[in-house]
C-alpha cells in the first residue's frame, strides 16, 4: 500500500471545505473595471482566426475569413425584422433571430422553439446559445426571458418597472445563469451570474448596445453605441472605437474565443477588432439593402480533439512480483485474492502490472474505447521496491505503442521529488521516447519561476500542470502560476468537485492565458473500502454522471478531455471491466456495472469502455 494514495485524497477532501468559502471570492474578488495584462503564453498556440458573420435585419448573411456561408433570410418576406444571431459551438451553423421571436436555423443549428406565434409585450432585442448549443435564450426589451431546448430558466425582469430597456444578454460558462444588461449598462444577474460592475448609474455619452462574457465567466464588456467600451472583472480592456467618426453606430460587440480581445460592428457593416481578435473583411462602404444588426465569430479550432486517461500500473501479485508479493490490492489491511481494498472487483479478477501480456490487453481495450493517450502514474526513477512503476515503464511503451496509442507520464508528487530531480526525470522519460507529462499538484514544488529552467530544458515536450486548490482553480491564480511556470496547459484530475460549472470557469481561464485546457471525467467515485470513508461518494447514477462530465468537458472548449481513471480501483473511478462481486470479510457485494446503460451480465462489464468510445468519437466529430 502506497501511503501517497490516502494523502492526495485527504487533499481533496480538505480542498473541497475549503472551497466553500473561497468560491465566491473568487468569482468576484476583481474590481470592476480592472484590466486583466495580455498574456503571452509560453508554447500553446492561439486559435487560428476562425471567421465572423454578420446579419443584416432583412436576414442577409455576409461571411468572412473562414466562416462558411449556411444560408439566409435574404430576399425573404419576414414578419418582423432580424434583430440578432449566434454561431453554434461546432462553428457549423448558426441561428437568426428577429424580433417577433421567430428562429430561422442554418447548418447543424437546431431549432428548439420560438415565440413566433405569440403575441410579446416588448420585441425580442438578443438571444444566446447554451454551451452545449442544444437550446438557446432569447429576451425581450422588457427583460422578458424565454427559455427552450436544453437551456435553464433562471429568472427575468419582465414585470419590472426598468429604467432603460433590455438590449443585450450573455450566458455564463456553464449555462447555468445569465446576465441581462439595459441601454444605460444596468447589469441584472440570474443563476449563478455574479454582479462584476455596470454602468447603471454612469451618465454615459451614447446608450449601450451590447454585451460579452470572458470565457471564464468571470468579467465582461459592455459596448456603447459610440464604440465605447466598458470592462468589468477579468475582462481585458483593448482598445475602442470611442472618439472615431463613425459611418453608423455600433450595434452589436462579440468576445474572442480566448477572452483576450472582441470585436465591434456598426450598423454599415464596419468591423473594428481589438486584441487577439482578427480582422477578415467588412461591409464598410458598401451600399447595403438593410442595415447590419448583429455579428458573430465562428469558434476557432486549433488542433484535432484529443482523448487521455489516467492509468496506474502499481498493482501486483505473488506470481508475477515474488519481491512485493500482493501490492495495492490489498490497502486498507485487506487480504487478497478474496478481498481487496477497493469497492468493485476486476472482471478477469486480480492482475500484476509487471505481466506483459496483462500490460497488451489493457492498451488494447483502452485503444478500444476511444483514447488516444496512455497518462500512466509514475513515481520516480529507481530499480527498489518504491519506484515499482518505473520497473515495468519500458514493457507499457512497448504494449501501448502496439496498441497505436501514445504514452504519457503523471508525474507523482514521490517522495525526494524536487525541480532538481525534475530535469532528470524529464531527459530519462524523452529517452523511452515520452514527450506529455502531467504534473500532480505542481505548485506545492516551488515559485512558478522555479519551474522555467526545468522545463525549457525539454522544449519539444508537452506539460500540463494541475492544483489541488479548488479555489486557485476557479479564480485564475492557477492559471497565472502555470503560464509564468512555462507549462502548455493545465488539467482538473478532479472528478469529485468538478462539475459542468467548474470545468468551465477552469478552462476559461486557461484560455485566456493562451493555455491548453483539459478538464477531467469519470463514471464517480467510492473509496469507502479503500479507507477514504471521509470522502463522499460520487454516485454514477446508472452511467448519468459520467454523461454529464462528458458534456460538460465538451461544452467546456476542452482541447483534451481526460478520464479518471482507467483502473484506479481504490477510488472506484475506473471504467476497466468489473463485475459483481461479495466480499467475504464484509459482506459487502459490488454491483459492478449492472445496470448502468441498461446493461446486464457480461453486457455490463464494458458499459463505461463502450460509452467511452461512443463519446471520444462525438467529441472528434465536432471538433473535425
Amino acid at each position: 500500500m502506497r501511503g501517497t494514495r490516502p494523502l492526495r485524497s485527504f487533499r481533496l477532501w480538505l480542498s473541497a471545505l475549503l472551497a466553500v468559502t473561497i468560491l465566491p471570492a473568487a468569482l468576484t474578488s476583481r474590481s470592476a473595471s480592472a484590466a486583466v495584462p495580455f498574456a503571452t503564453g509560453p508554447t500553446a498556440p492561439a486559435p487560428a482566426d476562425a471567421g465572423t458573420w454578420l446579419a443584416a435585419a432583412d436576414g442577409g448573411v455576409f461571411s468572412f475569413g473562414g466562416a462558411p456561408f449556411y444560408g439566409s433570410m435574404g430576399g425573404k418576406r419576414l414578419n418582423r425584422p432580424i434583430v440578432t444571431m449566434a454561431a453554434t459551438p461546432t462553428g457549423r451553423g448558426y441561428w437568426l433571430v428577429a424580433s417577433d421571436g421567430g428562429v430561422f436555423a442554418f447548418g447543424d443549428a437546431g431549432f428548439f422553439g420560438s415565440t413566433g406565434a405569440i403575441s410579446l409585450v416588448k420585441p425580442i432585442v438578443a438571444m444566446a446559445p447554451t454551451p452545449s448549443g442544444r437550446g438557446y435564450w432569447l429576451v425581450a426589451s422588457d427583460g422578458g426571458v424565454f427559455a427552450f431546448g436544453d437551456a435553464g430558466y433562471f429568472g427575468s425582469t419582465g414585470g419590472r418597472k426598468l429604467v432603460k430597456p433590455i438590449v443585450g444578454m450573455s450566458p455564463t460558462a456553464s449555462g447555468n445563469g445569465y446576465w441581462l444588461v439595459a441601454a444605460d449598462g444596468g447589469i441584472f444577474t440570474f443563476g449563478n451570474a455574479a454582479f462584476l460592475g455596470g454602468t447603471g448609474s454612469t451618465k454615459l455619452k451614447s446608450p449601450i448596445v451590447g454585451m460579452a462574457a470572458t470565457p471564464g465567466g468571470r468579467g465582461y464588456w459592455l459596448a456603447a453605441a459610440d464604440g465605447g467600451i466598458f470592462s468589468f472583472g477579468d475582462a481585458p480592456f483593448a482598445g475602442s472605437a470611442g472618439g472615431l467618426r463613425l459611418a453608423g453606430p455600433v450595434v452589436s460587440m462579440a468576445a474572442t474565443p480566448r477572452g483576450l480581445g472582441y470585436w465591434l460592428v456598426g450598423s454599415d457593416g464596419g468591423i473594428f477588432s481589438f486584441g487577439d481578435a482578427g480582422f477578415a473583411g467588412s461591409l464598410g462602404g458598401i451600399r447595403l439593402a438593410a442595415p447590419v444588426v448583429t455579428l458573430a465569430p465562428r469558434p476557432a479550432v486549433s488542433h484535432p480533439a484529443e482523448v487521455s486517461i489516467f492509468f496506474y500500473p502499481w498493482y501486483a501479485t505473488p506470481a508475477t512480483a515474488p519481491r512485493t508479493g500482493y501490492r495495492h490490492w490489498e490497502q486498507n489491511n485487506h487480504t487478497p485474492p478474496f478481498d481487496i481494498g477497493a469497492n468493485f472487483y476486476p472482471a478477469d479478477g486480480l492482475y500484476s502490472s509487471l505481466a506483459p501480456a496483462v500490460l497488451a490487453k489493457q492498451a488494447r481495450q483502452m485503444a478500444a474505447s476511444g483514447v488516444d493517450t496512455v497518462v500512466t502514474s509514475w513515481w520516480g526513477r529507481g530499480t527498489d521496491a518504491a519506484h515499482y512503476e518505473d520497473w515495468m515503464l519500458p514493457d507499457l511503451v512497448a504494449a501501448v505503442r502496439a496498441a497505436g496509442l501514445r504514452l504519457a507520464v503523471h508525474l507523482e508528487p514521490y517522495k525526494t521529488r524536487s525541480l532538481t530531480t525534475v530535469a532528470g526525470d524529464l531527459a530519462y522519460l524523452r529517452g523511452l521516447g515520452i514527450t506529455d507529462v502531467y504534473v500532480y499538484q505542481a505548485e506545492t514544488w516551488g515559485a512558478a519561476a522555479d519551474w522555467v529552467p526545468a522545463l525549457s530544458t525539454q522544449p519539444g515536450m508537452r506539460f500540463f500542470a494541475e492544483s489541488g486548490h479548488l479555489g486557485s482553480m476557479l479564480n485564475g491564480v492557477f492559471a497565472d502560476y502555470a503560464r509564468d511556470a512555462g507549462f502548455d496547459g493545465i488539467y482538473t484530475y478532479d472528478v469529485v468537485r468538478f462539475g459542468a460549472a467548474e470545468m468551465a470557469v477552469a478552462c476559461g481561464a486557461a484560455r485566456q492565458r493562451r493555455l491548453l485546457c483539459s478538464p477531467s471525467v469519470g463514471p464517480g467515485f467510492d473509496g469507502r473500502r479503500a479507507g477514504m470513508g471521509h470522502i463522499p461518494v460520487v454516485d454514477p447514477a446508472g452511467g448519468l454522471r459520467y454523461d454529464t462530465m462528458w458534456r460538460g468537458a465538451i461544452a467546456a472548449g476542452a482541447d483534451v478531455i481526460s478520464i479518471t481513471s482507467w483502473n484506479e480501483w481504490h477510488e472506484g473511478t475506473q471504467i476497466e471491466p468489473a463485475k459483481p462481486y461479495c466480499f467475504p470479510s464484509d459482506g459487502f457485494c459490488s454491483p459492478g456495472y449492472e445496470g448502468v446503460y441498461g446493461r446486464f451480465g457480461v453486457a455490463a462489464q464494458t458499459a463505461y469502455m463502450d460509452r467511452t468510445a461512443e463519446w471520444a468519437r462525438d467529441f472528434r466529430a465536432l471538433r473535425s
